[in-house]
């Protein structure tokens, strides 16, 4: 049975702004998003390909290149952890890594995590951790006029004070209440505010103003895979934007922050907040991996922190990330009667410390324990003493043979994986077979083209049967083909005749078996963008 294309979350984004933007630079290839599993590659162009190569359209919804790729817990992800993708403005997780195409996707509830003070390693389990003290909009330093995240924990819907802080249905009413950095809501403070609620959102018990309301209706698949549910009310706030006070009006939601500034120009009033950059630092993650560790960084749970950490004392990152998987196998909430955390820190060590569960403080704590033991005692010695203090029964050389092991699996210097960079090769109508060449038929054209060498040496049935012809590539490559709101890659299956392609050229842009024809809406409405790798 072939699956239906996935609708990406949120595919072929709103036009959230009209007013030209300029054309940013063309990422490197380790943070090309076009070069990320096909999954996210998709999403990233449906989303943000138009505002990376024309000179004019919406801005960034993701943002222009991946910031990070990381390895996150999540009890119930497939091996109890998930591949997630950073960008300025978001985080995309992948649920589902076995399937490349769709992966299942999700975006972070990174907001909802910086407000209440949580990772969420699990559907029901949560690390705490301070709240982030990152400002909301405007200039994350010196800004101290702002509120920031954790100024939120006094209005939002979460925890134990959520019933008490919905608000009544004020739809038509101007939007007049300011919030300080003390997270003090002031009525009435912007009495000249134009702004009217637009929507109640009942689930959260939430106002939505119009100026949010209306970009929100632009999107082709319901709104809340791209923002959740709003967890405080719109409010004015006082921030800095390049040095510059300014009057900002932002609502909070789960995944996202909106903020609308009225002294914009028109098309940029209304803007996503860079919350995939907060988050990041609000963790205390590098902006950009170190080339040398980068693959066991990204590849191993908390592998950014744990070779952060092991860094800062000189301790062989390989050997603390092998530490942390011995002693806990990767588990933030770990524990036994003398250790605590990631690391299983000895308690005594942890006293005073009001996050001590929170992985950077963990893993902050333990390194420079275990490189004073190794100084004091050798390797071996040093690893000994380190797992007596933890409560571990684990041995020594349990913990090397995992370091020798992850070097081999993620050696010093290596790449993160990725696919061909992707360009925009056409945009316009698409042919199709008639649907008498069935999905068998397909398979069988593309095993005969393999057979005598016209495929590329790695040609493979397609996962979901959706076959195109391109007389650009060769049958078994793959292209990326966007249409309708909806994403999907198809195999290139056949060939078109060489005295076929001039005439093909001036009608088509691609060619599709029937089925590839109808996920994609074409019988209603035939136009296409198809993408193709660049190289």
């Amino acid at each position: 049975m072939r699956a239906a294309p996935k609708q990406l979350l949120m595919l072929v984004i709103f036009v959230f702004f009209a007013s030209a933007t300029p054309v940013a630079a063309a990422p490197t290839r380790s943070d090309d998003p076009t070069t990320a599993i096909p999954a996210v590659a998709a999403l990233w162009v449906q989303l943000d390909g138009f505002a990376r190569y024309q000179g004019n359209g919406p801005s960034w919804t993701l943002g222009p290149a991946i910031r990070a790729i990381a390895t996150e817990p999540y009890e119930e992800a497939p091996g109890g952890a998930r591949l997630v993708y950073y960008f300025d403005k978001a985080r995309v997780e992948v649920n589902d890594p076995a399937s490349a195409d769709d992966g299942q996707l999700t975006l972070g509830l990174l907001v909802r995590d910086m407000i209440s003070g949580s990772l969420q390693v699990g559907d029901q389990r949560f690390v705490p951790v301070a709240p982030a003290d990152i400002p909301l909009a405007g200039d994350v330093t010196q800004n101290d006029i702002a509120p920031t995240y954790a100024s939120l924990r006094a209005v939002a819907t979460l925890g134990d004070a959520a019933a008490e802080h919905r608000a009544p249905d004020r739809t038509g009413q101007l939007v007049t209440a300011a919030l300080r950095r003390d997270g003090r809501v002031v009525p009435d403070a912007v009495p000249e505010s134009s702004v009217r609620i637009a929507v109640y959102e009942s689930t959260s018990g939430h106002n939505i103003p119009s100026v949010f309301w209306e970009a929100l209706q632009h999107l082709p698949l319901p709104w809340l895979a791209l923002t959740g549910y709003p967890l405080t009310e719109p409010y004015w706030v006082q921030t800095r934007v390049a040095g510059a006070e300014r009057l900002v009006l932002v609502q909070a939601f789960e995944r996202r922050v909106l903020t609308y500034d009225p002294a914009n120009p028109p098309g940029w009033q209304v803007e996503w907040g860079n919350v995939g950059l907060h988050y990041r630092l609000w963790r205390g993650l590098a902006a950009s991996p170190d080339p040398e560790v980068q693959a066991l960084a990204s590849g191993m749970p908390f592998g950014e922190v744990l070779v952060s950490a092991a860094r800062a004392v000189r301790v062989d990152p390989y050997l603390l990330v092998a530490l942390a998987t011995v002693l806990t196998q990767n588990d933030p909430l770990a524990a036994n009667s003398r250790g605590l955390g990631l690391l299983l820190v000895p308690r005594e060590r942890l006293t005073g410390e009001p996050y001590p569960l929170d992985p950077s403080v963990n893993a902050r704590r333990a390194a420079p324990l275990l490189a004073q033991a190794i100084a004091q005692a050798g390797l071996e010695g040093g690893l000994a003493h380190y797992l007596a203090a933890s409560g571990s029964s684990a041995r020594p050389e349990e913990v090397l043979r995992t370091a020798d092991y992850l070097r081999q699996r993620f050696p010093p210097g290596a790449p993160l994986p990725s696919g061909p960079a992707l360009t925009e090769i056409g945009r316009g109508h698409a042919a199709f077979y008639d649907p008498s060449y069935d999905v068998s038929w397909w398979e069988r054209t593309l095993a005969a083209y393999a057979s005598w060498g016209g495929a590329v040496a790695d040609a493979a049935p397609d996962p979901h049967g959706y076959y195109c012809v391109h007389p650009d590539f060769r049958p078994g490559q793959r292209l990326l083909l966007i249409a309708n709101g909806q994403a999907l890659w198809c195999t290139i299956g056949d060939t078109v005749a060489p005295g076929h392609v001039a005439a093909w050229r001036s009608r088509w842009v691609i060619e599709l078996s029937w089925p590839t024809f109808v996920a994609l809406g074409l019988d209603r409405n035939n136009e296409v963008i198809v993408w193709g790798p660049s190289e």
